[in-house]
């Protein structure tokens, strides 16, 4: 199955756009995808978003971590400048396949978890920095130090799928320690959701 990893940095911050719901107007720095057909990485940057989309439009499915509520919403924002325009980019972006993994484990568990939180102890290893850390070397011209953590981002995305689809299961931090989560994703093209359609 052809599969591409997908992860994001924007340019801004929630707080400089308006809040959480301006997150169209956040534009990206650097858009990594890592893809299953020649195991390498494929860095986009802004101007070249729509040879980004159209690489995740060619594979099977694309796998993030919050990128239907997130990621998605960037890309339709650098894309279009008009609300119905961005709407519909971010809708065709939804119907493809995906598996976002946020969303899927929110369905088991009833609350969202951070990456962090289910990598650290299913692969032993976390993010290398955070997106605030990003933030600052966009404005500091260090596009090099961006990429270099949003490809960690990506590797870590794409093992701890890998690791459910192989073990069934993923681990995760919680109050009271560390706990199994079982998982059983399908990867076929699932229905449309509500949910999923109705992040404006």
């Amino acid at each position: 199955m052809h599969i591409v990893y997908f992860d994001l940095e924007t340019k801004y911050s929630a707080d400089e756009v308006g809040g959480w719901g301006n997150i169209e107007d956040m534009g990206m720095s650097v858009g990594i995808l890592w893809d299953t057909s020649d195991s390498q990485f494929h860095i986009y940057l802004e101007n070249q978003i729509q040879e980004l989309v159209n690489h995740c439009k060619r594979a099977d499915q694309v796998v993030g971590f919050n990128h239907i509520g997130f990621d998605y919403r960037v890309v339709a924002g650098v894309l279009h400048a008009k609300r119905t325009d961005r709407q519909r980019a971010h809708t065709e972006l939804v119907e493809l396949n995906n598996c976002d993994m946020l969303v899927e484990v929110k369905k088991i568990l009833g609350h969202r978890l951070k990456l962090d939180s289910i990598a650290r102890p299913t692969l032993g290893v976390g993010k290398s920095a955070d997106g605030l850390q990003a933030l600052e070397w966009y404005k500091e011209g260090k596009l090099d130090k961006i990429i270099e953590y949003c490809k960690v981002d990506v590797e870590v995305t794409r093992d701890v799928h890998q690791h459910a689809l192989k073990h069934g299961e993923l681990l995760y931090d919680s109050n009271s320690g560390v706990k199994t989560v079982k998982i059983n994703w399908s990867q076929e093209k699932p229905k449309k959701e509500a949910e999923q359609m109705s992040l404006f």
